[in-house]
């Protein structure tokens, strides 16, 4: 009797660790621009120690998330620099091209819809969990990445 009870303590553990992995396994985040919305799905795995830098190598690319895809979608037509990005769903992936320089590559169908070079900064103390935003920033708006100390960002306009 005491080894049944043993073994449903474990089973309750378990259960329960899965469970607090599972619930901030995934992060949303969106702006309105133009009379439209964009929004990013993204996963959030943990650093836990790991340093971000020395897992990507320069020619990588980066999902900027964990598990299902990073997604952005969009009801207006953006435009990132000179790149129009028609409304609809992409996939978000970050290049890691060389040291100080990134790209955002925008695809959709596994077919590349714009490449957008991205300004690198450094976070004042480390985040833990990828986090990603999308905030106003003028007529426009700004797109962030964070993890560990590493801060990328791009800017955006309603086309």
């Amino acid at each position: 009797m005491k080894t049944i009870g043993l073994m449903l303590a474990g089973l309750g553990m378990l259960a329960s660790g899965l469970m607090a992995q599972m619930s901030g396994d995934r992060g949303e985040t969106s702006v309105e621009l133009g009379g439209g919305k964009v929004s990013i799905e993204y996963g959030r795995p943990a650093l836990a120690g790991r340093d971000v830098k020395s897992m990507l190598q320069p020619g990588m690319e980066w999902r900027m998330g964990s598990n299902a895809a990073t997604s952005l979608d969009t009801s207006v037509d953006l435009k990132f620099g000179n790149k129009t990005v028609p409304k609809g769903k992409y996939v978000l992936k970050a290049k890691f091209i060389e040291e100080g320089k990134w790209l955002l590559l925008l695809n959709e169908d596994d077919k590349s819809v714009a490449e957008v070079p991205m300004t690198l900064g450094t976070n004042a103390s480390p985040v833990e969990n990828v986090t990603i935003k999308l905030e106003k920033q003028g007529a426009g708006g700004k797109l962030t990445v964070a993890w560990g100390t590493l801060n990328i960002a791009t800017t955006f306009q309603k086309a």
